[in-house]
């Protein structure tokens, strides 16, 4: 039985037999042909499981699960959305889901490493931050001061804070996010985000547990 959560880049399997995690490219999981999800989230996930369950959902259930809090909100920067869920008393007061622009996710950053070589563990996190609005000026932006400048890596961190401060504003500027994503990963995102907030990283598996905490619940 597999349970996964099937991202627009990266998607992660759960293997519940086994008790085994895998985080793949989501091409490399659907080039198995014999693989049959019984419950699954994402956007790549509708289509390819016996049934499939709201991303807010199972951000929102995996939310619960990890954090001990009464009150607190989650964020999740995928490769091509956010979400955000605010709880209070242990209940869902607001949730918050943007997939207008992809300004302010993860793909945008992950591209831009890869075209300029960058390793985010090593990148410093810049104090100055570029307005990013549309990923299309933003990328502008970045040109634009690498050509006036040199300093590429300063361009990149400059955008990468001005994303995690993106972020810390669609979250409603909380003192403390609790923060969900690949991007947790990224050491130069998480010193950016963490000078407006406290950050805590619950790591890539968030909407995973929660799709576990669905199916168990139904299992019972």
């Amino acid at each position: 039985m597999f349970l996964a959560d099937c991202g627009t880049s990266w998607s992660k399997l759960l293997n519940l037999v086994e008790n085994k995690v895998e985080i793949l490219k989501s091409n490399e999981l659907f080039e198995r042909p014999n693989l049959y999800l019984d419950l699954a989230t994402g956007h790549l996930g509708k289509r390819r499981s016996k049934r499939f369950e709201n991303e807010l959902i199972a951000l929102a259930k995996g939310a619960l699960g990890m954090v001990d809090e009464d009150s607190f909100v989650i964020v999740d920067v995928g490769s091509r959305d956010i979400k955000a869920v605010e709880f209070e008393g242990r209940k869902s007061k607001k949730i918050e889901w943007n997939q207008a622009c992809g300004a302010s996710t993860g793909f945008t950053i992950e591209i831009l490493g890869n075209y300029f070589n960058l390793d985010y563990d090593t990148l410093k996190a810049s104090k100055e931050k570029f307005s990013v609005t549309c990923g299309v000026f933003g990328m502008e932006k970045i040109f634009d001061s690498i050509i006036a400048s040199g300093d590429i890596e300063g361009a990149i961190a400059r955008f990468i804070n001005g994303v995690a401060y993106n972020v810390f504003v669609f979250a409603k500027k909380p003192k403390r996010i609790y923060f969900s994503g690949g991007l947790c990963k990224n050491n130069c995102f998480t010193t950016s985000l963490a000078s407006y907030c406290d950050v805590v990283k619950l790591g890539r598996g968030v909407l995973l547990e929660g799709l576990k905490k669905i199916w168990e619940q139904e299992s019972c």
